[in-house]
């Protein structure tokens, strides 16, 4: 009796591992699967490495972008107007966009990166304007008192308007060209 009991339970166990366990051919595509991922073709990256060399977006030629502003654009926008402001003169306020004020910061997409301009539209005690070509510094284009609509500096004449849209202002006139 004790042998048929044992015979049974064999029979179980035989017929449980063929049931549950892979063949032979199944083990080897699951240790297939389970193996390194293939590497890319050669020059292709890596989705780690894509996540590291982020590869800028490129728009045609014309296009306008509105984008966020961070503390290292303001501090170079800062360091451009202390570089040809009077401090005693009413566009003081411009160094002051490293710390404070309503800003606006878009680019117009030009043929390459290095002709696409950047333009940064700020209102803090009055209204300022910088422009960037490319990769080139900023520069502090000037002032006016926005209450007032007159010009402080001569080098202002405008934000253009496809960029005042795009910041989702309405203006007419353009900024700075009262």
């Amino acid at each position: 009796m004790m042998a048929g009991l044992v015979g049974a339970i064999g029979a179980i166990v035989v017929f449980t591992l063929a049931v549950y366990l892979p063949s032979p051919d199944q083990a080897s595509v699951g240790a297939t699967t389970l193996s390194a991922p293939p590497s890319p073709p050669a020059g292709q990256k890596t989705p780690d490495e894509q996540e590291r060399e982020p590869e800028e977006q490129r728009f045609p030629a014309g296009t306008v972008i509105p984008l966020p502003i961070g503390r290292e654009v303001r501090d170079q926008l800062s360091a451009a107007a202390r570089a040809v402001v009077d401090p005693s003169g009413p566009a003081k306020g411009a160094v002051d966009v490293a710390t404070s004020g309503t800003i606006y910061f878009g680019v117009v997409y030009g043929e390459t990166p290095e002709t696409d301009t950047r333009y940064v539209f700020a209102q803090l005690d009055r209204e300022y304007l910088w422009s960037q070509e490319g990769d080139r510094p900023w520069r502090y284009l000037g002032d006016r008192d926005g209450s007032r609509c007159t010009r402080t500096v001569s080098s202002v004449s405008f934000v253009p308007r496809v960029v005042a849209r795009a910041w989702g202002l309405n203006l007419d006139p353009p900024v700075l060209d009262c």
